[in-house]
């Protein structure tokens, strides 16, 4: 089930794409992104449930070899529970592999600062960002 609009998909692969090309000019290594031309990242899932599987937006390793897992949010999906699970899953996953678990969103949604929002909403969640990014 697709949970965003066809304008929406559209922003969220824009972003995608976006964090594919900066980490590329950064010199990140195999990189990898859940849009088309680009690798698929492998799906993540948690041992004790191999039947419920996540794939990440993007994937990647730093100038320094720390694995990197990003996913990209819109404005529609910051506070649902899909969301929630794919966070949950992809912090421990980056934890196991001593990895960072970044997040890209829109600059703005509805007037309110996109980096403020979904902050705010991890918070609730106790969930940990290594970094939040947005587009300039």
């Amino acid at each position: 089930m697709d949970r965003r609009n066809i304008t929406e998909s559209s922003e969220h692969d824009q972003l995608v794409l976006m964090m594919a090309q900066h980490f590329k000019q950064l010199g990140y290594s195999e990189i990898k992104a859940d849009i088309p031309g680009w690798t698929r990242p492998e799906n993540i899932f948690w041992t004790s449930d191999p039947n419920k599987t996540y794939c990440p937006d993007l994937t990647c390793f730093d100038t320094n070899g720390v694995f990197i897992i990003l996913e990209a949010e819109t404005c529609s999906t910051f506070s649902d529970m899909h969301t929630k699970a794919q966070f949950e899953i992809f912090r421990a996953h980056a934890n196991n592999k001593k990895g960072r678990f970044e997040v890209v969103v829109p600059k703005t949604c509805a007037g309110a600062e996109g980096r403020g929002l979904i902050s705010r909403q991890v918070v609730v969640w106790g969930i940990k960002l290594d970094s939040v990014w947005t587009p300039s």
